[in-house]
């Protein structure tokens, strides 16, 4: 990409962002009403598309892994991994999920228990309802989830690694399709698209993030903290704890971050398996992975015919296009640190190691969540029921009923903000990559434009309260970037078949 192309997307990606931001701020209810209409309208005409394309994408992904595709390296033949195993899937696996494994591990499970068509609300008995419970939250954030960020990744890194492509989510396009008249043009539309949901789907976990380290501190200090300072506190310091690291090089600054992350959660995971029901958590790990496994086509080919399509609207369906418009920024991320992995070891590691985790994560705290409604005093589910737009108290409550909480609480706090951080930081470096030329070392200075950017998004949704509006826009944003994603997959078939064919990979 040519410099005043590199300009061109930098401040279309910065208006379009604008717009959105500034129509959240000036009419929020106008914001909010019209983009989720239009994505429920969506949803209503392609939901048989939307839940089972993660379906399509893991069977191209293994085709590729199990082929003689699989020997390919993201690089020459002789090139070595960057980073080590541990930190590559620390990085990726903190970059994808973020601070949603902290406020859906618990909320999630419980909604899907109480209003899924294969929760309470459906008929089924308590102990049938929590397993499908589990067994929907893991589809929408196991396997799918991953398989999509995956394929993103490996997609981006190929162009990259051997074509010595730009890291930015168009170059797929241009350079797989550069033989049409349209390649190159669509390419520059990705890319300006993929800046623009990546910016604002972030500052809208940034915000949300804030609120959950407020409740964390309220809960742990036993006082609240009204008005918008402490809000604003908080936020100005996660500021700062994501822009120094992103602009560290990314084996000080992004490493440190992903590796100190999932050292925080396994240590409270561990601490909640011990200290907690564990022979039932061990139980329920081996229930859901289970039930992870045999649902996945089930799952993925369900549409609730001639059902009431509310909850499969708001969870299922909405949660995957939520991972679509994650996927311009997580696919450049993981795509620049993949270097030296083979096809093979890709995929297998990114989308198996994460999904082991998360039903681990998931079976101990939304477990909890479950037990205490099945055979406890259903403070949780109570919680959860009574405050539909608020559930993310719900993951405190399983530490509050855990010996010292005092000391669990600050680790949660500390958690959030760390993952935060490494949400914010993975996104920063990505903008700041695919708007200068994708180049493989993102400058400091635009890194830190859209460190500012983000920030100042999140600040004027914590100050108006419109989460909701943003959240909107990252989904909605997401819709159309699901076909441009769509053309990066078959430009990248074409192209490894291209190159490929007839000899040995």
């Amino acid at each position: 990409m040519k410099k005043n192309e590199s300009n061109l997307l930098f401040y279309v990606s910065l208006v379009i962002t604008a717009v959105f931001a500034i129509w959240g701020l000036v009419n929020p209810q106008s914001l909010t009403t019209n983009l989720w209409k239009w994505v429920y309208d969506f949803h209503g005409t392609f939901n048989w598309f939307t839940i089972s394309l993660p379906l399509v994408f893991l069977g191209i992904l293994l085709s590729l892994a199990f082929s003689k595709y699989g020997k390919i390296k993201l690089g020459s033949e002789d090139t070595k991994p960057e980073f080590s195993t541990f930190s590559w899937i620390a990085m990726l696996f903190t970059a994808g999920i973020g601070v949603g494994l902290v406020n859906f591990g618990v909320a999630e499970p419980m909604v899907h228990y109480l209003h899924s068509p294969k929760g309470l609300a459906g008929g089924y008995d308590q102990i049938e309802a929590g397993k499908n419970a589990l067994s929907l939250a893991l589809y929408n954030w196991g396997i799918p989830a991953w398989t999509i960020y995956a394929i993103s990744g490996l997609v981006i890194g190929y162009f990259a690694y051997h074509r010595n492509a730009s890291f930015l989510p168009g170059s797929p396009i241009e350079e797989g399709f550069r033989d049409k008249p349209w390649g190159k043009k669509l390419g520059l539309i990705t890319n300006i698209m993929a800046s623009s949901a990546a910016a604002l789907t972030v500052s809208a976990s940034i915000g949300l993030g804030v609120f959950q380290v407020k409740n964390g501190l309220e809960a742990i200090l036993g006082t609240e903290f009204p008005g918008l300072t402490s809000s604003l506190i908080i936020l100005a310091v996660l500021f700062v704890g994501y822009t120094i690291p992103a602009i560290l090089p990314l084996g000080r600054g992004m490493k440190f971050l992903g590796d100190f992350n999932i050292v925080i959660a396994i240590s409270l995971l561990a601490f909640t398996f011990v200290f907690g029901p564990t022979r039932f958590f061990m139980e329920m790990i081996l229930s859901t992975l289970g039930k992870t496994i045999i649902d996945l086509v089930p799952i993925g080919t369900n549409t609730f015919l001639l059902q009431e399509k509310g909850w499969f609207n708001d969870w299922p369906l909405t949660t995957l296009i939520w991972w679509i418009s994650w996927t311009p920024f997580t696919g450049v991320f993981i795509a620049r640190i993949s270097k030296g992995r083979t096809i093979k070891e890709f995929v297998l590691a990114s989308i198996s190691i994460p999904t082991l985790f998360l039903v681990i994560w998931f079976s101990v705290f939304g477990g909890f969540g479950l037990l205490n409604d099945i055979v406890g005093d259903q403070t949780i589910s109570g919680y959860v029921l009574n405050n539909p737009n608020d559930v993310y108290l719900s993951f405190i409550m399983v530490l509050q009923a855990l010996p010292i909480f005092k000391i669990t609480g600050a680790i949660f706090v500390v958690l959030i903000f760390v993952f935060l951080s490494t949400s914010a930081t993975s996104s920063a470096i990505a903008l700041s990559m695919m708007t200068n030329n994708g180049s493989e070392n993102a400058p400091k200075m635009r890194t830190i434009i859209w460190s500012v950017i983000m920030v100042v998004i999140a600040s004027a949704n914590v100050v108006t309260g419109t989460l909701n509006g943003v959240k909107a826009v990252a989904v909605f944003l997401g819709i159309p970037y699901l076909f441009f994603l769509i053309l990066q997959i078959s430009a990248f078939l074409r192209e490894i078949r291209r190159e490929f064919s007839g000899k040995e990979a």
